[in-house]
């Protein structure tokens, strides 16, 4: 990770509009992705940048779950969403290009079924 931070952060900036904010999408971002991420910055001995923000698809999809009631899965994890929207499996699953393009489409079905633009996903981000 010492080596890779430094990469992922000229990256990102490379990509970054100039003043925009940097919206990174995960599914259960708050309880795993983001806690790991803050963990291995610090013991890097880096901080997240502060124009970084995090969406999690998984209280999104516990939205949809409320609003559609019983025409959802009971259960929410990325599979299980991929499965429900269609989507087919490119590669196998918990790799990460494959999670990362059934999170793409998961995440534009998500806002879809919500009626949420993108100004709503970043107002429902957090650091």
């Amino acid at each position: 990770m010492k080596e890779f931070i430094p990469i992922l952060l000229k990256y990102v900036r490379s990509r970054q509009l100039l003043g925009g904010v940097v919206v990174l999408v995960s599914h259960n971002a708050r309880t795993f992705d983001v806690p790991f991420l803050k963990n291995e910055f610090s013991r890097c001995s880096y901080e997240i940048p502060e124009d970084w923000l995090f969406a999690d698809t998984l209280p999104l999809a516990r939205s949809v779950m409320k609003s559609k009631g019983p025409k959802v899965p009971t259960k929410i994890s990325l599979q299980a969403l991929r499965e429900h929207y269609g989507i087919p499996l490119i590669g196998p699953a918990h790799r990460a290009l494959s999670d990362v393009h059934s999170l793409a489409l998961v995440l534009q079905r998500l806002t879809y079924d919500l009626k949420l633009p993108v100004s709503g996903l970043i107002q429902g981000s957090f650091k």
